[in-house]
C-alpha cells in the first residue's frame, strides 16, 4: 500500500509539474539565444589569445543513452581528457549561459561600462552601475572553464586538450560553449528512447536543472524530447555530428572518420567492447520489462521524435 503511494505521489507530481505548468527549462529556452544574439550585434566578439583552444563537448539526449561510452572512447586516444557530468548539480554550464539572457539592444544601457567613466571623476559621479567592458566578459567566462577544466586536465594527467560530456544540455547550452569556443567539437548522441527509459528507470538521479527528479516516464520522455529536437534542429548550424547509439554499438560509425573530425590521431576500437557497468551504490533494481502504460506515455510524449530518429514509424 506504501509502495502504491509513492508511486501515486510521483505520478501525480509528474503530471502536474510537466504537464499542467510550463517548466523552466522550456520557458526560457529561447532566452540564451536572444541574450547572445543581442550581445554580438552590439559588441561583436573580440579575439582572445587561445582562440584556437578546441574542447570536445559530449550532449547526451538524457541519462543511459551511451555518453559515457562515447566518453570512453575519445579518452582511449589519449590525447583528450573529457570530464565528465563534473558537479553536474551545480549546473554550472546552464547557470552561466543565463547571465546571457538578459541582454537586449537597450541592457545594459551603453552609460554603464567604464569607458564613459573617467577615473578622477569616479569619486564625484553616479557609479552605482559602473561595469567593465564587454570586451572581459566573454573572456572571464572562457577563463573559467579554462581554469577549471583545461588546466586541470594538463595538470593532473599531463594533457592540454580536453572536453566535457554531459545529458542535461540543451543545444542553446551548445551554442553558448561555440561562442565561447568557436573551434569546439560537439557529439551529440541519442539511444531509442524505451530502452534508455528501461535502463535508467529504478534511479533517482536527480539535478537543479531542469529542477525535478526524473522519476516518472512523462518527466524523462520529456526531458528527452526537449534534448534531441533540439540536437537534430541545431546540430549542423554549430559544426556537430549526431550519433546513434544503436549505430555505435554495432560498429556502424566510422571511427576513422570521427577520428579526423575531432583531430585526434587514432581511437582504440576494442573499448566498443568493454563493458563497464556504472557503480551499483545508489541504484536501484531497474526490472527487465516495461509495463503497457509506460510504453503508452512514452510514446504519447515523445512520437514526433521517435519517429524523427527512425525508432518508431
Amino acid at each position: 500500500m506504501k509502495l502504491r503511494k509513492i508511486i501515486s505521489q510521483a505520478y501525480s507530481e509528474a503530471f502536474s509539474r510537466r504537464i499542467l505548468s510550463l517548466p523552466p527549462e522550456l520557458r526560457n529556452i529561447n532566452q540564451v539565444d536572444k541574450g547572445l544574439v543581442a550581445f554580438e550585434a552590439r559588441w561583436g566578439t573580440k579575439e582572445v589569445e587561445s582562440e584556437d583552444d578546441a574542447p570536445i563537448f559530449i550532449f547526451s539526449a538524457g541519462w543511459r543513452s551511451g555518453s559515457t561510452l562515447l566518453q570512453r572512447l575519445i579518452c582511449s586516444s589519449g590525447e583528450v581528457v573529457v570530464w565528465g557530468e563534473s558537479l553536474g548539480n551545480s549546473a554550472i554550464v546552464p547557470r552561466l549561459a543565463e547571465t546571457m539572457m538578459p541582454f537586449s539592444n537597450g541592457w545594459p544601457p551603453d552609460e554603464f561600462f567604464a569607458d564613459k567613466q573617467e577615473k578622477d571623476k569616479l569619486a564625484s559621479s553616479w557609479i552605482a552601475n559602473v561595469t567593465p567592458g564587454q570586451e572581459y566578459f566573454r573572456e572571464a567566462h572562457r577563463a573559467f572553464f579554462e581554469t577549471w577544466l583545461k588546466n586541470s586536465a594538463d595538470n593532473i594527467y599531463g594533457t592540454s586538450r580536453w572536453g566535457l560530456k554531459e545529458v542535461r544540455l540543451t543545444i542553446e547550452h551548445a551554442r553558448y560553449l561555440k561562442w565561447l569556443f568557436p573551434q569546439s567539437k560537439f557529439l551529440f548522441i541519442y539511444r531509442n528512447l524505451f530502452d534508455a527509459y528501461k535502463s535508467w528507470r529504478g534511479n533517482l538521479w536527480g539535478d537543479t536543472w531542469p529542477g525535478y527528479y526524473s522519476w516518472s516516464p512523462i518527466a524523462y520522455a520529456r526531458h528527452w524530447k526537449l534534448l534531441l529536437s533540439g540536437y537534430m534542429d541545431g546540430c549542423d548550424d554549430i559544426g556537430g555530428r549526431l550519433i546513434k547509439y544503436e549505430d555505435l554499438v554495432a560498429g556502424r560509425i566510422d571511427l576513422d572518420d570521427l577520428s579526423k573530425y575531432l583531430n585526434i590521431k587514432e581511437i582504440d576500437r576494442k573499448v566498443l567492447d568493454e563493458r563497464i557497468a556504472s557503480p551499483k551504490k545508489g541504484r536501484k533494481r531497474k526490472g527487465k520489462w516495461l509495463s503497457p502504460i509506460e510504453k503508452l506515455v512514452l510514446r504519447l510524449v515523445a512520437s514526433k521524435e521517435l519517429k524523427r530518429a527512425g525508432y518508431i514509424k
